[in-house]
């Protein structure tokens, strides 16, 4: 079993992330070392990073000589996509760049006596550059991309994951021609339609049963248990607003279901040792981030 984490670093300060303030930067650090910890993680998917991955690295690996735990490597030196910072347990070898670009990278995820997989991970523009049109006109493109790698390796196992700054309702996320990310197994399963001729693979978004608060009379804002209903939030400025919003997502190809349980998928409220919400149940932008972590779990 391996267990990944994707977390948008981005957050309170209107400075680059580079400038952001130190005690910030240190708490941050912390608490992705304390969930790499709690979580056990494999691979930790970073975007809008603040710091070195140096400073980072020596947090994350804290006390590991003292404990029969494998610490993490140092980034893959060819990765030329500075959006996104990859963390593994296991040594860079295994999960080299194949393609990158200003957006995403794409990594083939090639342990030994495990599954080979297509990790591709995005950090897409926000909705305060691009309009909804726009981001989805973006996702052909990007269909395109992640097709293409699998005719080159010979397979769909295919993991995408990161902030697409869409929710999976909109057009660029279940579109035929974009993701075509459905929500459900039972479709996934089909594994493809077929649109102006055009075979269409599909995603599955298990996202979709994260979204909303269908779990909250059981689970609390405040409870051990509760999970937000969304993995960002913003107030309300327009009269047609969403207020959460499912930004942070992992896409899955139907080939690797049956290495993937739903219960295995979390949206993030607590490092392990401090909460990442505020006393309301938000993100703790000021401490963290605006974005919640998101962890899976693939048994390949």
């Amino acid at each position: 079993m391996l267990t990944f984490v994707f977390w948008n670093l981005g957050g309170p300060t209107a400075e680059p992330p580079g400038l952001a303030d130190g005690k910030r930067i240190r708490r941050v650090h912390q608490a992705v070392a304390n969930l790499a910890r709690h979580q056990q993680v494999d691979v930790m998917i970073l975007a809008e990073f603040p710091g070195t991955t140096e400073d980072l690295l020596m947090e994350l690996n804290a006390g590991n000589s003292h404990a029969n735990i494998t610490g993490f490597r140092n980034p893959n030196p060819r990765s030329q996509c500075e959006r996104i910072v990859i963390l593994t347990r296991f040594p860079v070898k295994y999960l080299p760049p194949i393609q990158e670009g200003i957006h995403h990278t794409a990594r083939r995820l090639c342990l030994p006596k495990r599954r080979e997989l297509l990790l591709v991970a995005l950090h897409l523009p926000s909705k305060l550059f691009r309009s909804e049109h726009s981001q989805a006109l973006d996702m052909p493109w990007i269909s395109s991309l992640i097709r293409g790698l699998e005719r080159a390796y010979g397979h769909e196992n295919t993991v995408l994951v990161g902030d697409f700054n869409m929710n999976p309702f909109e057009p660029g996320m279940i579109g035929a021609k974009g993701l075509n990310a459905t929500m459900t197994r039972d479709i996934a399963h089909r594994e493809e339609r077929t649109v102006d001729a055009e075979r269409c693979p599909f995603f599955y978004n298990p996202m979709w049963g994260h979204f909303g608060d269908a779990s909250h009379e059981e689970h609390p804002p405040g409870s051990n248990e509760h999970e937000p209903p969304g993995t960002c939030y913003f107030p309300a400025k327009e009269a047609h607003w969403y207020y959460w919003n499912m930004f942070d997502q992992v896409l899955l190809r139907p080939g690797l279901l049956p290495c993937f349980r739903n219960r295995d998928l979390r949206i993030v409220v607590s490092d392990g040792t401090q909460s990442l919400l505020t006393e309301r149940g938000l993100p703790n932008r000021a401490l963290f981030s605006d974005h919640l972590p998101i962890l899976f779990r693939l048994d390949i």
